[in-house]
């Protein structure tokens, strides 16, 4: 019968938790990648798999069988049909009855056939990842039992396994006691979604081993820690010497090259012992906190940091090595140069990866419990009770324990981080303990916070040397940090700048602040990718609730900086410009240019144009040194490319006076609830009623209504703020005149905008000018009972256009999407292109396609056009805001029926308020204006 260690936490018949290593035997080539280790056999590839309901149905003698039906290792069982597709952010998707496992618990019986050769050695299996829990079968015999989902787990075979064919058989549950640890924001998969491999190795092998560095003056030391029973021969810098067991030795590198995100160097250690041999790359790198600053290599450098989860739109959590680099090159590519693996250890993979291609990585132990807060049906902090709870402790302090053992000879890890939004209480004071025991590299936590702060433990006892916070205004981090006269250590946001749709906004506020002091350690925005399953009928991607699944997080999941096919979006190029490396500052026509970074060099060509003309310059800039360039009369746009690629880019732009209105005398006409306006050659129809526009005829073409718009298709960030502005049924506000008048060439119109039963949301005066090809829309308004939702999405004029009106043609900032608090990595300049690829197509559709400051923008035919001057933002796209709110995927959005030309007095910022703050001050539309909006037709320009 089944033992069931599902109910408890702890694994059986595991190996003590080591460092990453794939041992070689030393007739193989010298190599780095594991695949040419004839000590390595993958058992990757096809598998057989029997689902099971419940574990309860799995019959006692189950490694009798094979699978009937074929699955690839690694993978998620979801992808194959069983069990189904589930989303959750903070809620436990099973009932909270700690610590007991749901009977109804789905079981996977895997099993395969591998060749083996004993020998003398001993064999070991490797299972990188599994998710839940997994017994193992080794010829129908019981080897042992794993839980921790994203830990290594190792056991010794030796006694199992026999010369020529031998089964293999794993029991994967979905669900075991230690789920109630491992409640991160993720899709539930299941399944041996990491590699599986056999080990054959010398009977007395090396076991682990540590190695540490440090910097002397100019020279690195390189401490191996033997931590084994048998003797090893290092080599290191061409010396080579015996450590005899659990022992130590120091090598000395004269005139070190230190490793850093910016210059990855890595030397080579070869470490010997009896036929076995383990090739080990070496970061020479010091990473302290000191003096309450940050320190790496001896300089307060900053995190430009992202959170990344494993996830693939195709294969879930099982993310082969090409997919992680991939991850990594984008990365570099978007000047990013730290990763926290939220929240979780990622695969050694990665950690190699980061080595060689240089991140920074905080590495968090396999811990959130963050359903703790849901559990009562309400949202209550309070998520103490597990961190207190004896059952759980053993299991929480070992995924910390493993998290470091196994990843603590990696250069690139910088920080360990205990976890994530799972209180505070005797267990993680028991986890820290074990880290700080084990390595002295910085400890992160941020879920602290909310239960000691003020207390002495949260300043000097809990023995974290750094802050952490998430989503933290900068306003809060000067006042309730900066200025907190008890506060000595570094400052870090874990999570900032909520990724989630169009966004995210408000980057410039964070990233002035966080040079501004040594004390600001920087952050790591909320997250990498998209998380869109591709699966089923259709090319588009879906999230929470697209299965059928009653409990869901909906499109929550859909938070990423990237798109879930890894391509960039607007917010993507925001972050590349303010991690970008070199900063650039103008005084008069000088140009100053500084290589933020602390450790290499910045060499490459600088292109300046002005007035039309590129001036290429080839620089080599030191770190933290400046070269000062002279430029002419007039706007800058300066970009640095490396290797052909653009780093970075900065633009000085001047503002320009609008375009002078010349007003012609006009003739006014009632029809009904039309007022007629002759124009010269054109006419326009006022309606009296609403006092919009409501036709205009201009060289013998007719354009439609030019509606007053105050929303705009809802972003993701403006979840919370939409529940106010639907309260106010801004949804349903319309226009409607009190009156008008005609005073000399000018129409002017008193209107409110207002919804059935409800006051108005607006009051304000239209006053129509016209001049020969045109009309002018000043206004002048006032919003009212702004403390029902704060601030309106916009206020301007929308104008459809049949979908002929195709041409776009505009001088602002592009030719990406642009926003109030979005627009930086933009350049402001002329543009051309269709209006049916301006929208951005996201996973679930929302505003999109503006452009912020633009002189003017025309929309034509080929032959007529409309052009707009006068306005803060403008879009042209192939979707009504109506068109985008009601689809819920992309794929859903209609056939195009039109052009919608909008133009805006003010659009509000994009903010980040799906967790973190609403739009700045100054970027939201204000309460009170008063400006005014030109629209010509006629021939195209």
């Amino acid at each position: 019968m089944l033992k069931p260690y599902y109910k408890d936490t702890k694994s059986v018949g595991t190996t003590p938790a080591r460092s990453y290593y794939i041992p070689f035997s030393r007739a193989d080539k010298k190599s780095y990648d594991r695949e040419d280790s004839s000590r390595f056999t993958s058992l990757c590839g096809a598998w057989k798999i029997t689902p099971y309901e419940s574990v309860l149905d799995v019959p006692d003698d189950f490694y009798n069988n094979d699978g009937a039906d074929d699955i690839a290792v690694p993978s998620c069982v979801q992808y194959y049909g069983y069990d189904y597709f589930q989303y959750t952010n903070d809620r436990f998707p099973f009932p909270y009855d700690p610590p007991r496992v749901p009977e109804r618990n789905p079981a996977y019986h895997y099993s395969r056939y591998f060749d083996c050769k004993v020998g003398g050695e001993k064999t070991y299996i490797v299972f990188e990842g599994v998710d839940s829990c997994f017994y193992i079968f080794v010829n129908g015999k019981a080897v042992g039992y794993s839980q921790i989902s994203h830990r290594i787990s190792e056991f010794d075979i030796t006694d199992y396994v026999k010369d020529g064919k031998n089964k293999l058989d794993v029991l994967v549950l979905k669900w075991n006691m230690g789920s109630y640890l491992e409640d991160q924001d993720k899709w539930r998969f299941t399944g041996i979604f990491r590699d599986v491999y056999l080990l054959r190795r010398p009977q007395n092998h090396i076991t682990d081993y540590k190695i540490e560095t440090r910097i002397h003056g100019a020279d690195g030391i390189v401490a191996f820690i033997n931590k084994s029973d048998v003797q090893v021969a290092v080599t290191f810098g061409g010396e080579t010497q015996s450590v005899p067991a659990r022992a130590q030795s120091e090598f000395t590198v004269k005139n070190a090259r230190l490793w850093s995100a910016e210059t990855p160097f890595l030397y080579d250690m070869v470490i010997q012992s009896d036929d076995e041999v383990i090739y080990n790359r070496v970061g020479i790198r010091v990473t302290e906190v000191k003096d309450g600053l940050y320190l790496f290599n001896g300089k307060p450098i900053k995190f430009y940091g992202v959170n990344r989860h494993d996830f693939h739109p195709e294969k879930g959590y099982a993310v082969s090595r090409e997919d992680m680099l991939t991850d990594i090159e984008l990365m570099k590519s978007l000047n990013v140069n730290a990763v926290r693996t939220s929240h979780y250890p990622s695969s050694p993979l990665f950690y190699e990866m980061c080595d060689e291609y240089g991140l920074y990585v905080m590495s968090e132990a396999d811990l959130e419990s963050h359903g703790f807060v849901k559990s009562d049906g309400g949202y209550d902090w309070a998520m103490q009770a597990i961190p207190q709870d004896k059952n759980f402790e053993q299991s929480i302090v070992e995924r910390s324990v493993c998290n470091v053992e196994e990843h603590k000879n990696f250069a690139c890890v910088v920080m360990w981080s205990l976890g994530n939004e799972s209180g505070w209480g005797a267990n993680e004071k028991r986890a820290l303990e074990a880290v700080v025991a084990r390595d002295d590299r910085p400890v992160h936590y941020e879920s602290i916070y909310p239960y000691v702060v003020g207390d002495e433990e949260y300043y000097n006892g809990s023995g974290l040397k750094t802050v952490s916070r998430m989503y933290s205004t900068p306003d809060w981090i000067v006042n309730e940090y900066l200025n907190d006269a008890k506060e000595t250590r570094p400052f870090m946001l874990c999570e900032y700048a909520h990724a989630m749709g169009n966004g995210p906004g408000g980057l410039k506020e964070y990233w002035e602040l966080f040079e501004s002091t040594d004390r600001l350690m920087g952050g790591f925005i909320w997250e990498w990718a998209d998380h869109g399953v591709k699966y089923g009928a259709g090319d588009g991607f879906k999230y929470g609730g697209d299965f059928g699944e009653n409990l869901h997080d909906g499109n929550f999941c859909i938070d990423g900086i990237v798109s879930p096919d890894r391509q960039f979006k607007a917010g993507s190029l925001q972050m590349k410009y303010y991690y970008q490396p070199l900063k650039f500052e103008r005084a008069d026509n000088k140009l100053t240019v500084t290589n933020k970074n602390f450790f290499g060099a910045q060499t490459g060509e600088l292109v300046i144009t002005q007035n039309g003309k590129a001036q290429k310059r080839g620089v080599c800039i030191p770190p933290r040194e400046s070269i000062v360039m002279d430029l002419t009369d007039g706007d800058a746009t300066a970009q640095y490319y490396v290797g052909g690629a653009e780093v970075a880019r900065a633009q000085f732009v001047s503002d320009k006076p609008r375009a002078k209105f010349v007003c012609e005398k006009i003739k006014t006409e009632l029809h009904g609830h039309a007022l007629i306006v002759t124009s010269g050659d054109n006419e326009y129809r006022l309606d009296v009623q609403s006092g919009e526009v409501e036709s205009v005829r201009a060289g013998g073409a007719e354009y439609g209504r030019i509606s007053l718009n105050i929303l705009r298709a809802p972003i993701d960030n403006d979840m919370y703020i939409r529940q106010k502005w639907d309260a106010r049924y801004l949804k349903f506000a319309r226009p409607c005149a009190r009156g008008y008048r005609v005073e000399k060439d000018s129409v002017i119109f008193d209107i409110i905008v207002a919804a059935d039963s409800l006051v108005p949301v607006i009051d304000a005066t239209l006053t129509y000018s016209f001049c020969k090809s045109g009309v002018r829309v000043a206004i002048d308004y006032k919003v009212n009972d702004v403390t029902k939702f704060e601030f309106l999405p916009r206020i301007g004029w929308t104008l459809k256009l049949d979908r002929s009106y195709d041409k776009l043609k505009y001088n602002a900032y592009g030719d990406g999407e642009t926003y109030s608090d979005m627009y930086e990595y933009a350049i402001k300049g002329e543009y051309e292109c269709s209006v049916k690829d301006e929208y951005k197509h996201y996973v679930k559709p929302q505003e999109s396609g503006s452009h912020y400051l633009p002189d003017y923008a025309e929309v034509s035919d080929g032959k007529r056009a409309v052009r707009v001057e006068g306005m803060t933002s403008f879009s042209a796209l192939p979707y009504s805001t109506a068109q985008l709110e009601n689809a819920a995927h992309d794929y859903e959005l209609p056939e195009r029926d039109g052009t919608y030309l909008s133009a805006d007095y003010y659009m509000s910022g994009l903010g980040t308020n799906a967790c973190g703050p609403l739009p700045f001050d100054g970027y939201v539309t204000p309460n009170a204006g008063a400006d005014a909006i030109c629209f010509y037709f006629g021939e195209k320009r």
